[in-house]
């Protein structure tokens, strides 16, 4: 039963990624197009929005707002952050290993079992979750909630979000699909005339495929899917590039572990 509610979840993600590229293909004409393919062939930068101007930036920033409200990010996970920014805002992955033990110790202490989730390339941890709920009240739900929300800010978050960009997207660009198109890039995955509008294209037949098959090739990295992308989906590169840009729904599978954070009985 549950495994056929997360594959609801599944097929529910790929259709919203359609309909977001779908929304993105019918914007301009041909010309506008164009201009826009070559515009990102010769630089991606030249056209893409950024969280801030560099990682060190950024970290610089998290801390700021650390120290605004206090008491919302736990010192050890700020000590983290300022050992960064000796080391070119990089964060070791003990340190990133270090930060989810206290996020799991936290929601221990609140008195459910510790969070587990998929782990890929280079350590990442998958933001995706699969909390088992069933038969909980709105307001164990509400309450959980709250208690996961306050325990990753404390310990976790921010150090996830530098460890994920270092990976995946140092330049710091807000849009996914262009940090993805930039990690690929300079991971020579795919030619420098690689475009954003080429992968959308193929993104896009990407999910047509996933959806339409959902129930041979879900998850699948090595066939009619996956065969949409020019590039290896299976590579360990692409992985990284992928994951620490929050497109996981490319790599999870069935056998994710499943979070039973009260211990009840599952199907």
């Amino acid at each position: 039963m549950y495994k056929k509610r997360r594959g609801l979840m599944r097929i529910c993600a790929l259709a919203s990624a359609v309909l977001a590229v779908g929304t993105f293909s019918a914007c301009g004409g041909g010309n506008a197009d164009a201009a826009k393919e070559a515009s990102t062939a010769s630089s991606i930068a030249g056209m893409a929005e950024k969280v801030a101007p560099s990682i060190t930036a950024r970290i610089e920033f998290l801390l700021d707002d650390a120290q605004q409200h206090p008491g919302s990010v736990s010192e050890q996970q700020q000590d983290i952050l300022r050992r960064a920014l000796d080391h070119d805002g990089v964060i070791p992955r003990g340190d990133y290993d270090a930060a989810w033990s206290r996020y799991q110790d936290c929601m221990a202490a609140k008195g459910y079992a510790k969070p587990v989730t998929g782990v890929f390339t280079d350590g990442l941890r998958s933001n995706v979750m699969h909390p088992y709920m069933e038969g909980w009240t709105k307001a164990q739900q509400s309450k959980f909630f709250e208690d996961d929300n306050s325990c990753k800010q404390l310990e976790y978050l921010y150090v996830d979000e530098i460890y994920r960009a270092n990976l995946g997207n140092p330049n710091q660009y807000t849009d996914m699909d262009t940090a993805v198109v930039d990690c690929l890039r300079r991971k020579n995955l795919v030619g420098k005339q690689y475009t954003l509008t080429q992968f959308k294209q193929e993104d896009e037949q990407y999910n047509d495929v996933a959806v339409k098959n959902f129930a041979t090739d879900r998850y699948d990295d090595s066939g009619e899917a996956a065969s949409k992308f020019s590039f290896d989906l299976k590579d360990p590169a692409t992985v990284t590039c992928f994951i620490a840009n929050g497109k996981d729904y490319y790599f999870r599978e069935d056998t994710s572990p499943i979070w039973n954070p009260l211990n009840a009985p599952t199907p």
